[in-house]
């Protein structure tokens, strides 16, 4: 059998495990041990859509190492799988999971995804910052100014004009904290892939989880503070915890123990990959029986989030043009505006504000992998002649996570 053809047998039999208990509960979702038959029948669909989609990887790359280094090799590259795997446990066994560890801690666990980026934030990053200072700071300024303003005026049209009030306040939550999530390491996978300066990329990202705690809690006060009663201090706390203080500890590890580092690289890309399906696990579990409530908003969001991705990577790539940015430059700036971090806006939503606000930051998961990857990535890789290869540059194997 092809490739193609174990990949698509893969997912289908991922898909049937999803809709055996979805079906069996009236298409509401279900606590685990409500239908044995049902978990059972789930479980060994999801084993064997495992296992078919590791062979597919495995016949796609006839050279690939085998045993537990092609298990991670293969939970790292098809990171996509893993977290529609967690989605979707999330969502179907919500009356389960939201009580569990991973529904109940998911922000301890999303310290995991970041330990495994700032561990490979080594000195060569920190000094490429002060090399490219004016670059990294415009690009640096461009997130933090475009995403937002856009984020809110689309959150405005698409929510707010549109739908009743107690819906679209949520909602529009929900796009902000997404607009004003630090960017992560699949913004560096994305530059790299398109052939840009994958420096200023990682330079970037490396300011902007820093600035995270201090400008997040502010432009969410500052958006919807006049709607919506806003634990600016709270949100402080919560991400200086799990984002700023992973990433500086573990940089400083990885810094001072650059073996050691090596040394489990082949573990830390689907270690993130796991630790962050556990965390959209946990934050989906919250937000479900909202959402299959209103299932009709599923439409706007969807909209809002295609508006938000297209004006954010445009911008990201035209305003740097003005400010003679090389094309590389400007590519690496597109991706560092208009790609957002998936796992800290769900986490921030479901501990702050109402399920619904979980939604966007789920929805924009996928549209801007659609349009990151499908659209701009594509449309910079053909700038170049036929046959050109990829430049050789390092990038953080944590880049599947987000």
């Amino acid at each position: 059998m092809t490739p193609r053809r174990l990949t698509a047998s893969s997912q289908i039999l991922l898909l049937l495990g999803f809709l055996v208990p979805f079906v069996v509960s009236g298409f509401r979702g279900m606590p685990m041990g409500a239908s044995p038959v049902a978990l059972a029948a789930s479980v060994v669909l999801w084993v064997a859509g495992l296992v078919v989609g590791y062979r597919a990887f495995q016949a796609r790359r006839p050279a690939a190492e085998r045993g537990w280094r092609g298990v991670c090799a293969y939970v790292a590259g098809t990171s996509a799988t893993w977290l529609m795997l967690g989605i979707g446990v999330g969502f179907v066994y919500h009356p389960t999971v939201s009580h569990t560890f991973v529904g109940t801690h998911f922000s301890s666990i999303l310290a995991i995804t970041l330990v495994v980026m700032g561990v490979q934030i080594m000195g060569r990053e920190w000094l490429g910052v002060a090399r490219n200072l004016r670059a990294v700071s415009v690009v640096v300024v461009l997130r933090w100014l475009v995403m937002p303003l856009v984020g809110y005026c689309v959150s405005f049209v698409a929510f707010r004009l549109l739908l009743p009030a107690h819906l679209a306040d949520d909602l529009a939550i929900g796009m902000i904290l997404l607009c004003t999530s630090p960017t992560g390491a699949a913004s560096n996978s994305l530059t790299l892939i398109a052939r840009g300066d994958l420096a200023l990329s990682v330079s970037a990202t490396t300011v902007n989880v820093l600035l995270a705690p201090f400008l997040q809690p502010l432009l969410v006060k500052l958006f919807v503070g006049s709607s919506t009663s806003v634990d600016a201090h709270g949100m402080f706390v919560d991400l200086a915890t799990t984002v700023l203080v992973p990433v500086v500890v573990a940089s400083i590890f990885g810094t001072l123990f650059p073996r050691v580092v090596e040394a489990v690289k082949p573990v830390l890309g689907p270690l993130a990959v796991l630790s962050l399906a556990c965390v959209l696990t946990g934050t989906v579990s919250k937000g479900t029986a909202t959402m299959l409530n209103n299932l009709y908003v599923l439409g706007y969001v969807a909209a809002a989030c295609v508006v938000q991705g297209l004006a954010g990577l445009s911008l990201g790539y035209f305003i740097p043009k003005y400010l003679r940015f090389t094309t590389e430059q400007r590519i690496a700036s597109c991706f560092e505006v208009g790609v957002e971090n998936a796992a800290i806006a769900p986490a921030l939503a479901a501990s702050y504000f109402g399920p619904l606000a979980i939604v966007p930051a789920v929805v924009y998961g996928k549209t801007q992998n659609l349009l990151a990857v499908m659209v701009f990535a594509r449309r910079f890789q053909r700038r170049d002649q036929p046959g050109r290869e990829a430049p050789t540059q390092r990038v953080p194997d944590s880049a599947v996570a987000d």
